[in-house]
């Protein structure tokens, strides 16, 4: 079976009616492109992705030479729970890959820690699953009592059994997004009232799940950085910046429909760049 990963330019001519289609089914879509908001960062992953070779087994999945069906299993928070962000990246997989069978399984609860991952249900061995996402670290990051040691040791804990429940899949950390608090004391620069600031612990909860994520060599995504930054959520929470609808809440904390469609693009698109390099490289990794 051919590949799904050419460069670009080669065998133009025969994919352009595949070219075609996924273009219809993705146009509404892609209404809103990513743009970074103007902000420093203190740290950041090339295209989005750390350790982005691990997700080989995703790759492969999506590449069709090994079945038809690619499964993701995410665990999390409200973000999850929500199934907006999880919906606009299935559906980006699933015009793209049309031949395949894209599952995206959310298993979210609103306010949920990485502590309440082991009460979850693990992803069952009869079906075997191609990537587990887990999207913690906001909540975390809103408790004055975070302990980055204790939150390093249980990330360390949930990677290993993960890997236990299903060894062949690839795992990916979202970092904490930005999220602020709105208690009178802010500190974004073009907030007039000085209100909005986010918490100190959230910055620190990144910090565990970079190291954690690179020590442990699993990939992370840099959701804080693709969101513009420190502030970012103050002003993707004012109509105008990047559309006529506001992209977050006005609890500065959860995205709005428009800007789930976005952010989940965006995770999308650094997936894609990060299969393009799998595929130029080789498909490195060996048969699964």
């Amino acid at each position: 079976m051919s590949r799904v990963w050419p460069p670009a330019g080669r065998l133009l001519a025969a994919a352009l009616p595949i070219i075609v289609l996924a273009f219809a089914a993705t146009a509404w879509a892609q209404e809103r492109p990513w743009t970074p908001l103007p902000s420093p960062t203190s740290y950041s992953c090339p295209d989005g992705l750390c350790q982005a070779q691990t997700l080989a087994p995703l790759f492969r999945a999506l590449d069709g030479r090994w079945g038809g069906t690619v499964r993701v299993v995410q665990f999390g928070d409200s973000h999850t729970a929500g199934r907006l962000i999880t919906g606009a990246l299935e559906m980006r997989l699933r015009a793209r890959f049309p031949e395949r069978d894209v599952r995206i399984e959310p298993i979210g609860v609103v306010g949920a820690t990485l502590s309440d991952l082991r009460q979850r249900v693990p992803p069952p061995e009869a079906a075997p699953v191609d990537l587990i996402i887990l999207a913690y670290g906001a909540n975390e990051g809103f408790d004055d009592d975070f302990e980055p040691g204790a939150y390093g040791r249980l990330l360390r804990s949930e990677i290993a059994r993960m890997r236990r429940l299903a060894p062949g899949a690839a795992i990916l950390i979202l970092g904490a997004p930005e999220a602020l608090r709105g208690d009178g004391v802010g500190a974004c620069p073009d907030d007039p009232e000085r209100r909005w600031r986010a918490p100190v612990n959230l910055g620190v909860v990144r910090d565990v799940q970079r190291r954690v994520a690179s020590e442990t060599n699993v990939a992370f995504w840099d959701w804080w950085g693709r969101m513009g930054g420190e502030c970012s959520a103050y002003r993707l929470a004012i109509p105008g910046d990047l559309g006529p609808d506001p992209f977050m809440r006005p609890d500065h904390v959860h995205f709005t429909p428009a800007g789930a469609d976005w952010i989940g693009g965006m995770l999308y698109d650094d997936l894609m760049t990060a299969g393009r390099a799998w595929y130029a490289a080789g498909s490195p990794g060996g048969d699964r």
